[in-house]
Order: C-alpha cells, then structure tokens, then sequence
C-alpha cells in the first residue's frame, strides 16, 4: 500500500510529464512548426507548465513543503517580491519571447536567415522561453537572449521573394563600356538560379586603374546566391578574355642594374 501511494504521489506525475513532454516534441516538432514561431515559443510555455504542475503535484505530498509554502502564499507581497526578483532575467525573456512571437508583423520566424546586431548572421533554429537560438553556416549555435532580441536592429535577409547581393568588376580605360556592361548583363541573367528582371549594369566608380563596374546578382532562395555570384564572377572573367576586355591588375616591374650597365 506504501508503495502504490509512493508511486501515484511521486512517481506517476513525473511520469506523465515525462511522456506528455515526449509527445509534444514528437507530434509538434519544429519541422511542422516551421514558418509558425508563435507556435513554437507556445510549445515551449506548454511544456514548461506541464512539469511546474508535475512538480508541483510532487511537492504537495511533502508535508513540510506543504507547510511552509502555506506559510509563504500567506504573505503574497513578500512572496510575489521574492519571486519577482529571483526571476527578474527569466521573466524579462518570457515577456520578451512572447512580444517577439505574438507580433503580427514578426521581425522573424523559424528559418529565416537573420542578423542581430553584432552577431554573425544565422538561421533561426528555435525560440525557446529564455533564448532565440541561431545556427551559422560555420554550424555554430548561438543562444541569444530573447530580451536582447527584442531590443536589438534585426536584418531579415530571406522575409522577401528573392535575394540580391552586388558584384564589381573592374576594366581597362579605354573599354567599350557598354559592351562590357552588357556582358557582365547577359552572365547573370543567363544563371540558372537567376531571378527577376535582367539587372542594370552601372559605373561605380573611375579608380586609377580602371572603371569600376556594378551589378545585382538576384536569386529567389538566399542559399542559392553566393554560388551564384561566384559563378557569374567566373563567366565573366572568362568572357572578357574571350572579347579582349582587360581586367587591370597592379603590374611589378624588375630591373637589373647589371644589365642596365652591361648593355650602356
């Protein structure tokens, strides 16, 4: 009989918690949920309060808990103080997390590609009740506080249909230079993971060496573009060799003074 009430007062609560977690994590994962992160940071309260409950339920068989925690809701200022200060950081996240998700126009959601501040841009993996968590491409994770979220300058580089990122070339003085715009022109748009209209090809600036030329590189998935860029870099490099364009580069010229004197 001692055992049974053992089980039902201490055990089966954690139990329960145990597997009602597990099916929360099982059948409202962050695959379903992507692109939903109101939803996940909700998962996340879910869970939180099905273990304060478990915990609760524990503790309450225990008559000096019971007792003492009796004594301490009888004075809710002081235990609300208490409570409050304890868990100012905590509190101030969850307030956070629940004012960056419950946001009609949310800064972000689950998977976009973000910069916050200073931080190194990344994908948002998961928002949990303290952090908003980030992966790089170098696959480091980054736990960002939620209140530090909530208050920093958030770039969002893939919340719009398609991403664009600028390339410069350099020519010779004494290009075509409305050849060289419209090849540089014709290589990103013949891209295969080229999106949009075809870009406008402009003069950046007239340096010493050359003209510097400027163009948009645009692609719908922002994963897609670095390779992109690269790739219309190397056509074009390629190109201009095959028309003649030169590409100006910084020339080193050696000259041997025993020759020099050898030959006068």
């Amino acid at each position: 009989m001692e055992m049974l009430k053992f089980f039902r007062g201490y055990i089966l609560p954690l139990l329960l918690a145990y597997i009602v977690n597990l099916l929360i994590i099982k059948y409202i994962s962050k695959e379903r949920l992507r692109g939903k992160i109101h939803l996940v940071f909700l998962r996340g309260i879910i869970i939180a309060l099905v273990w304060i409950v478990a915990a609760f339920t524990v503790f309450g068989h225990v008559v000096d808990f019971t007792a003492a925690w009796k004594n301490f809701a009888g004075s809710s200022a002081l235990a609300v103080a208490i409570l409050g200060l304890a868990a100012q950081s905590t509190l101030a996240n969850v307030f956070a997390g629940i004012a960056i998700t419950a946001s009609s126009s949310r800064p972000f959601d689950i998977g976009d590609r973000i910069k916050i501040d200073s931080i190194d841009p990344g994908y948002v993996e998961n928002i949990t009740l303290r952090h908003t968590v980030i992966k790089t491409y170098q696959n480091e994770i980054i736990y960002v506080p939620n209140s530090t979220v909530g208050s920093a300058t958030i770039i969002n580089y893939t919340q719009e249909d398609s991403f664009s990122f600028p390339i410069v070339v350099s020519v010779a003085y004494g290009t075509d230079m409305q050849k060289a715009m419209d090849i540089m022109a014709d290589v990103i748009v013949a891209h295969p993971t080229h999106h949009g209209e075809r870009p406008t090809v402009l003069c950046k600036s007239c340096d010493d060496s050359g003209v510097t030329l400027r163009a948009l590189v645009e692609t719908e998935d922002f994963k897609d573009n670095p390779k992109a860029c690269s790739d219309c870099l190397v056509e074009i490099m390629k190109r201009f060799a095959e028309e003649g364009i030169e590409i100006p580069y910084n020339k080193l010229v050696l000259i041997n003074s025993d020759e020099n004197k050898a030959k006068a």
